[in-house]
Order: structure tokens, then C-alpha cells, then sequence
């Protein structure tokens, strides 16, 4: 296996680890909080609070498949 496989591989897998770890980090390191909600006077405290929760899962699970998708490519043009 060549270097550029490897490292193909470890991308792939720090990314893949980032969007299946994203609830934990999220709850771990309150990113949540920094979240800003557009209609928080029209739901309840718990609503809003949810609300940010799953926007700041989604985007760092975003975040995560951005950082696997350098490991894709390179991936497909190792083994092709």
C-alpha cells in the first residue's frame, strides 16, 4: 500500500469519526450554545434548546464529511 493510501485512509477515517462522534462533541464542548435561532419567540425554552442541539450536530457533521471527502478523492485515485 502506498503513502498516499494510507493517508487516504486516516483522512477518510478523521472524518468519518467526526460525523458518527458529532452528538458527544457537540454536548462535550457546548456548541450548541453559539448557535443562534431566527424564531425563538414564536417556540418554548425546550424547543429552542433542541433546536440549536440539532443545528449544531448538523453542522459539524457537515463539518466532518467536508474533511472525508479530500480522503475520498484521493482514495478513488490511488486504487483506481
Amino acid at each position: 500500500m502506498t503513502p498516499l493510501g494510507i493517508l487516504s485512509i486516516v483522512i477518510m477515517a478523521v472524518g468519518f469519526a467526526m460525523v458518527y462522534a458529532a452528538r458527544f462533541i457537540v454536548r462535550k464542548y457546548g456548541l450548541d450554545k453559539k448557535q443562534t435561532c431566527a424564531h425563538e419567540a414564536e417556540m418554548s425554552a425546550e424547543e429552542v434548546e433542541q433546536y440549536k442541539f440539532n443545528k449544531a450536530v448538523l453542522n459539524f457533521k457537515m463539518m466532518g464529511m467536508v474533511v472525508s471527502i479530500p480522503g475520498i478523492v484521493l482514495f478513488i485515485i490511488c486504487f483506481k
